[in-house]
């Protein structure tokens, strides 16, 4: 199975000065991958919070930078599951230079699903494990 794949232009509000991706500009990144992948399960975010009556906080957010992104590069954005427990779920991503597919940035958001009224911890909805369900699950080698 492959990852969810999402390519993006690198413009000029996502460059610093020396015109590179500044740094927390990754996590948009990652979260429009997440938001593509849901729209193209035919969903978007807001109708599948919704649809399930939950919120979805994230609760661990963490990028490793391997080399620099720089201004109108082409960048492959790729997002697997890296873990998959009873209230929480990790998306894992990877960031590719195109067409070299120079590994730019790696990376992982973990998200939570609590109840909408007492925002407390609630299992992942069945409907929202079965999309999961069609991404790889990538684990970290130990």
């Amino acid at each position: 199975m492959k990852p969810f794949t999402l390519e993006h232009r690198i413009p000029w509000a996502d460059v610093d000065l020396a015109k590179i991706v500044y740094f927390p500009r990754f996590f948009s990144y990652f979260e429009m991958a997440e938001l593509e992948w849901f729209r193209r399960q035919g969903l978007s975010y807001e109708q599948m919070l919704e649809e399930l009556d939950v919120w979805m906080p994230r609760v661990a957010a963490h990028c490793n930078y391997r080399a620099p992104a720089r201004l109108a590069e082409l960048v492959s954005i790729e997002m697997v599951v890296k873990r998959l427990g009873r209230t929480s779920y990790t998306f894992g991503f990877d960031v590719f230079r195109l067409p070299e597919r120079i590994h730019l940035v790696d990376g992982y958001i973990t998200i939570a699903t609590v109840s909408r009224d007492a925002f407390r911890a609630t299992p992942i909805p069945e409907k929202l494990l079965s999309y999961l369900g069609g991404l790889p699950l990538r684990p970290e080698s130990s």
